[in-house]
């Protein structure tokens, strides 16, 4: 993953453990997202995560936690993220916030529709974290995130799915380092494996996970949870 910061400090080895950390977690449902919010719950660092659903989620039998554990979630529900600015107090009163939104294409069942979710409600989640001082971010974008070159039109881009994925998801992380948060932490993990259950089931990456290098999803979600709850590093980290 990659750190930003806007305070240059010496690499360190180990980054202190912080205190009364608040988490708002959104995308918290998803592959990645579901294990972030396990390792943030389960941090003696953590007071409070608070997640924005569509429907509620039961993380306390998914993930075994006692009663201590699940005190600290509140889940959020917001049935329509086109709604997402509707509530902006929910944002209030947190010390970081983790984007970990995402879909496929053919679970969103347009391009157009793939785009706002991946590009636009991050877009209305760090507008919304911003506004309401929330001064850590942590996205959840893709190895190999990169602007497509202009030659490509946008009839073609909307077309060719890998064009259109890498190209939204750097327009995601543009909206949001156009933020400015004190610190942001971008996450470009490449193939995941994100056999879990209730993930999205993705055939394409089912069949390279039999021939290409991966990374286990619940390893993304676990470092995400690592990153909110210890010291902004000024390092670059892969």
């Amino acid at each position: 993953w990659v750190s930003f910061t806007s305070r240059r400090r010496p690499p360190q080895r180990m980054r202190k453990q912080l205190t009364n950390v608040k988490a708002v977690v959104i995308g918290a449902t998803g592959a990645c997202g579901r294990y972030a919010v396990d390792g943030l719950v389960r941090s003696a660092s953590t007071e409070k995560v608070t997640v924005i659903v569509r429907r509620e989620y039961d993380f306390a039998a998914e993930f075994g936690w006692n009663a201590e554990e699940g005190a600290k979630l509140t889940q959020s529900v917001v049935p329509d993220f086109d709604e997402l600015k509707s509530s902006p107090d929910v944002w209030e009163g947190h010390t970081v916030a983790i984007c970990a939104l995402g879909t496929t294409r053919k679970a969103a069942g347009s391009a157009d529709v793939f785009v706002k979710v991946d590009r636009d409600y991050v877009a209305s989640a760090a507008e919304l974290a911003k506004k309401a001082s929330v001064s850590r971010f942590c996205l959840l974008t893709a190895q190999g995130t990169r602007k497509v070159p202009s030659l490509f039109p946008h009839s073609m881009i909307s077309i060719v799915h890998p064009l259109l994925y890498t190209q939204t998801k750097f327009e995601a992380e543009a909206v949001v380092k156009a933020q400015n948060f004190s610190n942001l932490s971008i996450f470009r993990p490449g193939l995941l494996d994100r056999r879990v259950p209730g993930a999205d089931k993705r055939y394409l990456e089912s069949a390279l996970l039999n021939v290409v290098p991966s990374t286990k999803a619940s390893t993304v979600g676990y470092a995400m949870a690592e990153d909110a709850t210890t010291e902004p590093a000024s390092e670059l980290l892969e």
